[in-house]
C-alpha cells in the first residue's frame, strides 16, 4: 500500500512540473495574494480605507446616478445591468492591476463584459 502511494505522489509530482501552465498560473494567483495582503496590511494601519467595499445609497442607484468605474466600490458597480458581484470584482481587479481606465471603453478590456453590456450601462458610467 505504501509503494502505491509513493508512486501516486511521483507520478502527480511529475505532472505538475511538467505543467508549465501550472507554473504560470501559480505565479499569477501568488502575485494576487500578495497584492491582497499588502492591501490589507495598509488597511489594518490605517493607510488604506476599504473605500471599494462601502455600500452606496440606495437613492443614488435608484436615480440612475453615474458609476464612476475608476473608484465606484464593489456594491455600486453592482448596481449597473447585468453587473453582479463577479464582474464587479473583475473591475476592481483589472483597475488595481492596470490603473485608472482611460476611457469607458476600455471597460471591454475586463474578462466578462463585452460591447452589448458597455452599450446597455453607457449612460450610467463615468470616469
Amino acid at each position: 500500500m505504501r509503494i502505491i502511494w509513493i508512486l501516486m505522489c511521483l507520478f502527480t509530482a511529475t505532472l505538475v512540473h511538467a505543467n508549465p501552465k501550472f507554473d504560470h498560473d501559480y505565479a499569477k494567483w501568488q502575485a494576487q495574494q500578495k497584492a491582497i495582503d499588502a492591501r490589507l496590511k495598509a488597511q489594518k494601519a490605517g493607510q488604506d480605507p476599504n473605500y471599494y467595499l462601502s455600500k452606496p445609497s440606495v437613492s443614488a442607484a435608484a436615480q440612475g446616478a453615474k458609476v464612476n468605474i475608476n473608484r465606484a466600490s464593489l456594491t455600486e458597480l453592482q448596481q449597473l445591468s447585468g453587473v453582479g458581484q463577479k464582474k464587479a470584482e473583475a473591475i476592481i481587479q483589472y483597475r488595481e492591476q492596470h490603473g485608472p481606465f482611460k476611457a469607458v471603453n476600455d471597460l471591454q478590456n475586463v474578462k466578462g463584459i463585452g460591447p452589448k453590456l458597455l452599450e446597455k450601462n453607457r449612460a450610467r458610467l463615468a470616469l
